[in-house]
């Protein structure tokens, strides 16, 4: 019989849940605790993939998924044999939730809404008598002998002997504070994902049109991506463009967001 633990997962997202939920399942003994700093639980999940939740993609082979990932490749190789893209299918249809394959390779559950996956997450965090807490914010942890404090804004003070850190991310360096004072590095954070705004440009009296397969360049750069683009009321947006924002978050933050673009 494996030893207890107490865990307390900081996060309340996809991300913590899952933390959660598998450790639960690995050792019922575990006690855990699950985190959030607000009062919603899940919420991005709730609009992601426009409110259909795209769960995963029907790449399955990692070497080849690892390629659609601007960063971390080599991290996400190791983490993706340990757990794929296949195993997030299984884990989700065993338990009740059956994913289709969409043209462009992207995986929503059948019934076309993150309510779906919202619902057995939580299901499974009550079915695994995870803990959950909301709006405890944590200020600083203290890392002792065996396991670790954590000083909360309202709550006072919670131990634990093994900590899962799920938080997400933040645009601000200062919201990392408390895990610099751990002894982490932190890498400043940058914009990602984003669409592009040009300003008064006469294109964008064509809002809404869209079409489907286009290249999108950076002038004086080697940054290129095809796919489907939309031109919006503020410039242009669709799958080519996220992309190509995503590849050239770096790039384009040195250059405070001016730059020339090509479409052909």
């Amino acid at each position: 019989m494996n030893a207890a633990n107490k865990v307390i997962v900081v996060g309340g997202g996809a991300a913590g849940f899952f933390a959660a939920v598998n450790c639960a399942i690995k050792n019922p003994n575990n006690k855990i605790v699950l985190i959030e700093k607000t009062n919603k639980l899940l919420s991005k999940v709730k609009v992601s993939g426009g409110g259909r939740c795209n769960v995963t993609n029907a790449c399955f082979d990692v070497k080849e998924l690892i390629k659609n990932y601007p960063r971390g490749q080599k991290q996400l190789l190791q983490a993706f044999h340990q757990f794929s893209a296949n195993d997030t299918v299984e884990w989700f249809e065993s338990r009740g939730v059956k994913l289709k394959t969409e043209a462009d390779g992207r995986m929503f559950p059948q019934s076309d809404s993150s309510q779906s996956i919202i619902d057995c997450l939580m299901s499974e965090a009550q079915n695994n008598k995870v803990n959950i807490k909301l709006q405890c914010k944590i200020n600083s942890i203290t890392k002792k002998q065996k396991g670790f404090v954590l000083h909360l804004e309202n709550e006072g003070e919670m131990e634990c002997d093994k900590l899962i850190i799920a938080s997400g991310g933040s645009s601000k360096i200062v919201d990392y504070k408390w895990l610099q004072d751990l002894g982490h590095t932190i890498i400043h954070p940058v914009p990602s994902l984003f669409t592009f705004n040009i300003p008064s440009h006469p294109i964008t009296q064509l809002m809404g049109v869209s079409m489907p397969q286009v290249k999108v360049s950076i002038e004086g750069t080697k940054l290129s991506q095809q796919g489907p683009i939309l031109i919006t009321h503020w410039g242009f947006s669709g799958p080519a463009v996220l992309k190509l924002s995503a590849w050239g978050a770096k790039q384009l933050y040195d250059v405070n967001y001016k730059f020339g673009i090509r479409i052909n």
